[in-house]
């Protein structure tokens, strides 16, 4: 009841209305709704009235419409529903005070109820319409900064999610001492087709794994922290289920994760599959020991193949020796007898009577006796020069003139060159000199121009051409005839010492053997081609003179 002296001034109800609408604190008044089911609990509130101050700071109508926990669902689990409750059942005046953060609402309320007849009177504040205190100011920036943190972590942890998933290495995260599968990213998921691994022990995902020491490893990093990282670890997967263990190399980074508290609740497992590396690897590995096995065996057989041949080059070299011994003492000893003999051939037709000497038969004897001498004498001489050319391997070279060598040599060959009739053609404007041994290439020269037109076809006229041009960085000189020519199987004896391949031409079958011996103590090489009648072609590979420019020419 209002005191006398208030009613006096106005009606109660008037005084009250008057009061609730300038009151500085929201006024709520409402009604229980009690359990349909007869139980008398109180299930929720409709509201009967709410002052102006009340309706602007709730956004509401003076008789909302709605219930207590229509408008505010997480009343419940905010604790504010059960303090209606409680004020409305003990009848005794409570307070209340939350910081209410749900429902579209965010601000620090403190609420005062009292139960007032059949209705419960509610006065509340919203710190919102009053200054805050340093303590309320600090916990709502402490909400606002932990509100902000929570946001970035759940922003950076989605970032991280998102970068997981898309990794083409395997990825996993096993939570619990069960390690059960809470994350897989699709490069993992697609080592089990067809099978779904979140929410399974990774013991019941991979049994086969159990006896190969892998998993133990996962329950080490599991208890103690410490991670692990395996390189090119060897596992066997049934990856089909089909009971087929296939062989597999895995490099594995095994890491413990922590709850807020610090404490390890689960595992990342990174994983990727190195088994081609590995293969090609073991594969090369392979390759290379059988490489070097047979670098082994076939260095044992070169072994064996250079202590044949050095034994040979052994007896070669002793043989040559004897042989040039043999030459020099036979070129040397022979000479004497010889003189002997044509002195005493000389004596036997000086004291013969002329008439005997010119007798057919003795004269023939004579004759015969005498060219003998001097066959045997001319071999004596070559055998002198071929002792001389074994003991000379590399020669004084030096620049010497073609044209001219070819002259001189062409001079000393007069004779045979006016009886034979010979057509000499020279062609070495191009090449007008060579470096060698200058009479070693006079010999050259004389042999194979002398061969030239001593096997002459008798039925034409002797045609002999000297060329020289260069041709792969060397020198070539060659003598063309349009001779008798050689067949095949007798090119391989022609350089041989004492080879005679005609019979009716005089000489002693050492002339090309010198020559060869003679081009390739300069360095090159002689090569000859040739056609039964038609004629034969010796070519001489010279080295090209260092730093001697000569233009490159093809005959």
């Amino acid at each position: 009841m209002l005191p006398l002296a208030a009613a006096a001034i106005a009606p109660p109800d008037t005084i009250l209305r008057d009061l609730l609408a300038v009151s500085l604190t929201g006024i709520i008044f409402y009604t229980p709704l009690y359990d349909p089911a007869g139980s008398g609990d109180i299930v929720d509130f409709t509201f009967e009235y709410l002052n102006p101050v009340a309706q602007r700071m709730m956004s509401m109508p003076e008789v909302p419409t709605v219930t207590h926990n229509q408008q505010w669902p997480h009343s419940i689990a905010h604790g504010t529903f059960q303090f209606h409750v409680d004020a409305f059942v003990s009848g005794e005046p409570r307070e209340y005070n939350i910081n209410y953060q749900a429902d579209g609402y965010d601000n620090y309320y403190r609420l005062a109820a009292r139960r007032s007849g059949a209705g419960l009177l509610v006065s509340f504040t919203d710190t919102a319409d009053q200054p805050r205190s340093p303590v309320e100011i600090a916990l709502r920036q402490a909400q606002t900064a932990e509100k902000t943190a929570r946001a970035d972590a759940e922003a950076q942890r989605q970032r991280l999610h998102e970068v997981l998933m898309q990794l083409p290495a395997h990825v996993a995260v096993h939570e619990g001492p069960a390690q059960r599968f809470t994350l897989v990213n699709p490069a993992y998921q697609a080592l089990a087709p067809g099978r779904t691994l979140l929410g399974l022990p990774i013991r019941e995902a991979w049994p086969e794994l159990i006896t190969q020491g892998i998993l133990d490893v996962l329950d080490q990093v599991y208890q103690t922290g410490e991670p692990y990282i395996g390189t090119e670890v060897p596992v066997r997967v049934d990856f089909t289920r089909t009971g087929h263990l296939e062989q597999v190399y895995y490099n594995f980074v095994f890491v413990a994760l922590r709850d807020a508290e610090g404490q390890i609740n689960g595992m990342l497992n990174f994983s990727y599959d190195v088994s081609e590396q590995v293969l090609a690897r073991q594969q090369v590995e392979r390759l290379n020991q059988e490489l070097e096995a047979r670098v082994q065996e076939r260095t044992e057989q070169l072994q064996a193949s250079n202590a044949e041949l050095n034994t040979s080059n052994t007896q070669l070299t002793r043989t040559n020796i004897d042989l040039d011994n043999f030459i020099y003492t036979a070129s040397h000893d022979l000479k004497s007898p010889i003189s002997n003999l044509e002195g005493l051939l000389q004596l036997l037709q000086n004291e013969l009577p002329v008439p005997v000497v010119q007798s057919e038969y003795v004269g023939s004897t004579l004759t015969r006796m005498t060219d003998a001498v001097e066959r045997f004498k001319r071999t004596i001489e070559h055998l002198t020069e071929v002792s001389k050319l074994q003991k000379e391997h590399a020669p004084a070279a030096a620049a010497v003139n073609l044209g001219t060598l070819i002259q001189e040599v062409c001079l000393d060959m007069a004779p045979l060159i006016r009886e034979s009739d010979a057509d000499i053609v020279v062609a070495i404007a191009d090449v007008p000199f060579v470096v060698f041994a200058e009479k070693n290439m006079r010999s050259v020269l004389f042999n194979l121009l002398s061969n030239a037109l001593k096997y002459r076809h008798p039925a034409r006229r002797p045609r002999a051409e000297i060329k020289a041009y260069t041709r792969a960085e060397q020198i070539v000189l060659e003598v063309q005839d349009n001779g008798l020519g050689l067949e095949k199987d007798q090119l391989p004896k022609l350089f041989g010492m004492f080879q005679r391949l005609h019979d009716h031409v005089e000489g002693t079958g050492i002339g090309l053997y010198m020559v060869k011996r003679m081009v390739e103590n300069g360095g090159g090489r002689i090569e000859v081609r040739s056609q039964p009648g038609m004629g034969t072609t010796f070519s001489v590979y010279l080295p090209h003179p260092a730093g001697i420019l000569l233009p490159v020419v093809h005959p």
